[in-house]
């Protein structure tokens, strides 16, 4: 009996120490590998903000509002409460009302909406090339080399903040 429990938390122990970050690291530390998977991560949930949904793109219905045409976002989106909720797994409180704000959302007939416009990703965040550049306790700047999907890379510099046992980026469009 003590040699299965034994080779149970072995186990747990080994898939604990492999699993890899899907999202914020719950994590002491904060490994070059956790940033990037944290970061891409951050990149999938920004642009899938600003386009307005997450998994299948709906009708945005458009309107014009104080001189600016909008677009309303689909419906897993369509309240700020839903959009915050999905940010919140990889980003910071601050950066989440500052990101919305700079970008221009607000709420229309009891609705999400957002400024009509073009982009997209270009960066591939999951092949970044990473280096720390800042540590404390509770925070962690990186610098990344990105690659971009026409063979060139840029430089981004993404801080992480502890946020109880989990790690957040501090800027909406630091990965952008």
């Amino acid at each position: 009996m003590k040699k299965f429990k034994l080779v149970l938390m072995t186990m747990a122990l080994f898939f604990t120490m492999t699993a890899g970050a899907t999202a914020a690291t719950t994590s002491a530390t904060l490994s070059n590998n956790q940033a990037i998977k944290i970061a891409a991560d951050a990149n999938t949930r920004y642009w899938n903000t600003l386009h307005g949904y997450k998994q299948k793109a709906c009708k945005q219905k458009a309107f014009t509002y104080k001189g600016t045409y909008y677009s309303y976002v689909c419906s897993e989106f369509d309240t700020k409460q839903k959009v915050t909720s999905y940010l919140s797994g990889v980003y910071t409180n601050s950066a989440i009302n500052a990101g919305l704000t700079k970008y221009g959302f607000i709420t229309h007939n009891g609705k999400l909406a957002r400024p009509v416009g073009d982009g997209g990703n270009m960066l591939e965040w999951n092949k970044a090339k990473v280096k720390l550049t800042y540590q404390r306790s509770d925070v962690r700047s990186y610098e990344f080399t990105v690659p971009d999907v026409e063979g060139g890379t840029v430089k981004r510099t993404v801080t992480f903040y502890k946020s109880g046992a989990t790690w957040k980026v501090n800027k909406f469009d630091a990965v952008q």
